[in-house]
């Protein structure tokens, strides 16, 4: 009965096999000619370093796992450089490219960053197929697992411990961010990202930017350029570091009696700590020393009231106030521009073509110049905003450089602001640039990329001078103007960080090539450019 039911369902068994005939039998050969072992585009990742395959193909995992399996028919996808273990490297290699291990680069954004900037980077990052990490525990060892099993796979082994007992050794499962975007502290190790040539947006060997780091900086531009020193440049304000240069600041303002003075403390931010400085006594007395009047506030209450009496601070500089600086509706303002540090080497600094006016709520008056009168003087925005009626105020709505064009045209007769004003901030950020140089080529590292953002303020004879320059800027998009600049800027400058660090950006000059459109080139290293010369 058995052989009589086979024989029965033969003619069907046929068919099968005839459909079976079909199907080539070679399914290596199938998977090798449709290059199955690649990974689907939508897998990804949306940039890679430049070289990255040369890395990838080089790296001790790969070359192990291919010596342990020659016919392996294709390459490692260069994302494992920040995505892979040992062992995936080990699995897809052995299998020929069959075993497929989760491919997908992360970023991370240190979680003191306020939500604002968070919210600009994150569309961007998302474009290019990356997820986020909140894992600050990072590292990409590249020793080789010393026992692997007869298909290479690494194993645990068992290491003997000083009391005798024994732990279970396993292979390294760290892996590292493609890229990292920190706030005012580092809360991550750069080095695993930027071994393999990913992106973090902090340059080593700069320390320029605190109040007394930005003093030695313009110093020694003037040094390199003058002896004897020729300071401070038309472009500084005439500044002393406190407590150092005190007794160098009182005979000056001894001499100069008529002068004012702004004091800031040193790596402070948003108006903290400012104070209003008429006369020596305000600042160092017999009966109060200067000493005496120094605190360290560790954190500031944000409750505290704005214009409550303040404290020196134990490191500041005191800085020539400007008396006649151009007005604004009566108002005194500054305004807010920005530099990029696109790539340290070779070097590649723009800055930005748009930026926003900052301006006072109170009227400006030179002779109201007491602790109350700070809502005068201090442009600052968070500071602004403690203003009782702060957003009733014209402060409230922070202005473009083209509304400023076209108000000081308008009312004052001055044509053409706009290219004298970009003409001098060029300049201003050549100096900062060529200040900072020598740091960045020493201690910089390939992957490393800031934006800075300066203050700057122009006098009534439309002279731009710096105040400050922020490792830190603003990113709350509060106003219709910052709507209009911070998004866009923000995407391009990451078009343009990408482009100078990938393949794409080798050896192109960046006037000509780079995704630049708000952004002007300062400097191009790698073709001996330079914007402006200010030698």
């Amino acid at each position: 009965r058995f052989f009589g039911h086979c024989h029965h369902r033969a003619p069907v068994l046929g068919a099968a096999m005839a459909s079976v005939d079909d199907v080539p039998r070679d399914l290596e050969g199938s998977f090798l000619a449709k290059k199955e072992w690649q990974y689907p585009v939508e897998d990804r990742s949306g940039w890679l370093p430049a070289n990255a395959q040369e890395l990838a193909d080089n790296h001790p995992w790969t070359r192990r796992a291919v010596e342990k399996n020659p016919r392996f028919p294709g390459y490692v996808p260069p994302e494992a450089l920040f995505c892979w273990t040992e062992p995936d490297f080990a699995s897809y290699i052995n299998s020929g490219g069959f075993v497929k291990p989760k491919l997908r680069c992360q970023y991370y954004i240190s979680p003191e960053n306020p939500q604002t900037i968070v919210d600009l980077l994150e569309p961007v990052l998302s474009e290019l197929n990356w997820t986020c990490t909140v894992d600050s525990k990072t590292g990409r060892e590249e020793s080789l697992s010393q026992v692997t099993d007869y298909m290479g796979m690494p194993v645990p082994t068992l290491k003997k411990q000083a009391d005798g007992s024994l732990e279970v050794v396993k292979p390294r499962e760290d892996i590292a961010p493609i890229f990292i975007w920190e706030s005012s502290r580092n809360m991550i190790d750069h080095a695993p990202t930027l071994k393999f040539r990913g992106l973090v947006n902090r340059l080593s060997g700069v320390h320029h930017f605190t109040k007394v780091g930005m003093l030695e900086l313009v110093r020694e531009r003037c040094i390199e350029r003058d002896i004897p020193i020729n300071f401070p440049p038309p472009w500084y304000p005439l500044t002393f570091a406190l407590p150092d240069d005190l007794e160098q600041w009182k005979r000056h303002a001894e001499s100069n009696p008529h002068k004012k003075w702004i004091y800031k403390p040193n790596a402070e931010a948003m108006g903290r700590g400012i104070i209003l400085v008429s006369k020596i006594s305000d600042v160092d007395s017999r009966e109060r020393p200067f000493r005496t009047r120094c605190k360290n506030v560790e954190v500031f209450d944000p409750k505290e009231p704005p214009l409550k009496e303040r404290d020196f601070a134990h490191s500041g500089v005191i800085q020539e106030y400007m008396v006649n600086p151009l007005l604004l509706e009566n108002r005194k303002f500054a305004v807010r521009v920005y530099m990029l540090v696109a790539r340290t080497n070779p070097m590649l600094v723009f800055h930005y073509n748009f930026g926003y006016i900052k301006r006072c709520g109170q009227y400006y008056d030179e002779n109201k110049f007491n602790r109350e009168d700070l809502f005068r003087h201090v442009t600052e925005q968070e500071f602004q905003k403690k203003q009782e009626d702060f957003y009733e105020t014209a402060a409230a709505e922070l202005m473009s450089l083209e509304e400023l064009d076209r108000y000081l045209q308008e009312n004052y007769g001055i044509p053409a602001f706009r290219l004298n004003f970009w003409q001098q901030v060029k300049s201003i950020c050549m100096e900062i640039t060529l200040g900072i140089k020598e740091g960045i080529a020493e201690k910089g590292k390939l992957g490393q990329f800031e934006v800075f953002g300066l203050d700057v303020i122009v006098d009534a004879d439309q002279r731009v001078y710096l105040l400050e320059a922020n490792r830190d800027p603003s990113w709350v998009v509060d106003t219709e103007v910052k709507k209009a600049i911070l998004p866009e800027m923000v995407r391009e400058m990451m078009e343009i960080v990408l482009w100078a660090h990938s393949d794409e950006g080798k050896n192109k000059e960046a006037m000509l090539h780079s995704p630049m459109r708000g952004f002007e080139v300062l400097v191009d290293d790698a073709f001996d450019f330079q914007a402006v010369d200010v030698e």
